[in-house]
């Protein structure tokens, strides 16, 4: 289970460090799974922890965005500078991506053996287009 939950982060990451974000279909994983109250309690759980972050990392990116113009608008721009701000964007979204990881984690938990094969595919699919063959 434990690179199950690497290749989620993976993703969650990616979904965040892309330009323009991918959509991540959470119905259609829902329909597929055919989940049981409890688990769907906890599915929708993880799914607005998961669309907190993402959506904390497109409002960082404005700001990202913002900060490097300025800076590129100096005659002689510090690249440290820029380094910095992309990891204080890092660390300030960490949370929010830890509470999503975490409450993925208590989903997957409670997933049945068919539920984890589907999940595993359709996280397989994202990395696809992700990181395309």
């Amino acid at each position: 289970m434990p690179n199950f939950l690497a290749f989620f982060a993976f993703l969650l990451f990616s979904w965040s460090a892309t330009a323009a974000p991918l959509d991540p279909d959470f119905d259609r994983l829902e329909r597929a799974l055919r989940l049981r109250p409890a688990q769907k309690e906890q599915f929708e759980v993880a799914v607005a922890a998961t669309q907190r972050a993402l959506f904390a990392v497109a409002m960082s990116g404005l700001q990202i965005k913002e900060r490097v113009a300025k800076e590129f608008a100096k005659p002689l721009p510090d690249l440290n500078t820029i380094y910095d701000i992309h990891e204080q964007v890092i660390e300030q979204n960490k949370p929010l991506f830890r509470e999503a990881r975490d409450a993925w984690s208590k989903l997957f938990t409670m997933l049945d053996d068919e539920q984890v094969a589907i999940t595993k595919r359709y996280i397989e699919d994202k990395l696809n287009v992700l990181v395309p063959k």
